[in-house]
């Protein structure tokens, strides 16, 4: 206004017109004040690799996560197998001949087998997956030995690479203590390639603390700040573990203040097969949500938290 008035004292447009622009731009502003209650953006990230999802709608959302006991027997014997002439240490070779055991039995399946088999699974039936951490191989409390060293000559061994040959990729990065880098990296990934698994796990639950601006400003609010869906999984170790001031707590209570109008998942499992349903069902749903699973230490070994083979096949355990 300040300059439409210089311009008609330099006697550049007249007052008549300035008063007629004057009344235009107030329509203008009112019609678009109107309009403003109704206008819904558009979802502009459903096309091109997100053209085959949806937003979710209150539909089903469970997902299909079961899998037939024969093809998890099958799997099996690959996730436990080791090369000849590989010179695993004797330790680990315990573990998996006591893998080898659940499988032959079907019984006292553990946390850390769950989930090899929900990463197996969705390789096998064509779904990236990528999990990225520190430690994330060997896994924080020597749990998850995804990865194998020879120890005669330093070479490595990936079971989950090894299971079939129309299997997908199976990428595990230990990375370094830079919580904010990494999980804005994953968040990023995970945009991009809608079609995998991408798995961010803190040492401890509390690392998360030092990511906490990439939840609040993007993975959060990110359908309604930013119009983009993620199906990003935050695996936060620890519940209430005790481990001192540091590392006590994930704060599951954090991220339960956080949700709001179907934004996150925010879940506790209690069982292995809990465990891998709920991985399984990021991929086998035509929506993708972010996923924070508080995942524990205590459990991972404990005699009592173990799943039997038919309780991967029946799927409907969340609603």
């Amino acid at each position: 206004m300040f300059m439409l008035k210089k311009l008609i004292e330099q006697k550049i447009i007249s007052q008549n017109e300035f008063n007629e622009m004057k009344v235009n731009f107030k329509n203008l502003l009112a019609e678009q004040f109107k309009t403003a209650k109704e206008y819904k953006p558009k979802l502009e990230w459903y096309e091109g690799v997100w053209s085959r999802f949806k937003p979710e709608k209150g539909k089903d959302k469970r997902g299909i996560t079961g899998v037939p006991t024969e093809k998890i027997k099958k799997i099996g014997k690959k996730l436990v197998m080791i090369p000849k002439n590989f010179n695993v240490h004797p330790k680990i070779k315990k573990i998996f001949d006591n893998k080898k055991k659940m499988f032959e039995t079907g019984k006292s399946f553990d946390w850390s087998t769950a989930e090899q088999l929900a990463f197996a699974t969705l390789l096998d039936e064509g779904y990236p997956v990528r999990l990225s951490g520190q430690d994330s191989g060997r896994g924080t409390f020597s749990q998850r030995h995804s990865v194998l060293r020879d120890q005669s000559d330093n070479t490595y061994y990936t079971p989950l690479n090894n299971i079939s040959k129309k299997q997908k990729k199976y990428e595990v990065i230990d990375t370094l203590l830079s919580e904010l880098a990494v999980l804005g990296f994953e968040y990023g990934y995970s945009l991009s390639e809608p079609k995998a698994l991408v798995v961010w796990e803190a040492q401890f639950g509390d690392f998360a603390n030092g990511a906490q601006v990439v939840i609040d400003q993007f993975i959060v609010p990110g359908e309604r700040k930013w119009t983009r869906a993620s199906g990003l999984v935050m695996l936060l170790p620890h519940g209430y573990e005790g481990q001192g001031p540091e590392h006590s707590s994930a704060r599951l209570e954090r991220f339960l203040q956080m949700c709001a109008q179907e934004n996150i998942q925010v879940i506790n499992c209690t069982t292995p097969a809990n465990y891998f349903h709920a991985l399984r069902r990021q991929i086998h749903r035509g929506f993708r949500k972010p996923l924070i699973i508080m995942t524990p230490k205590s459990l991972l070994r404990n005699k009592r938290c173990i799943s039997n083979i038919k309780d991967f096949f029946f799927w409907k355990f969340i609603s």
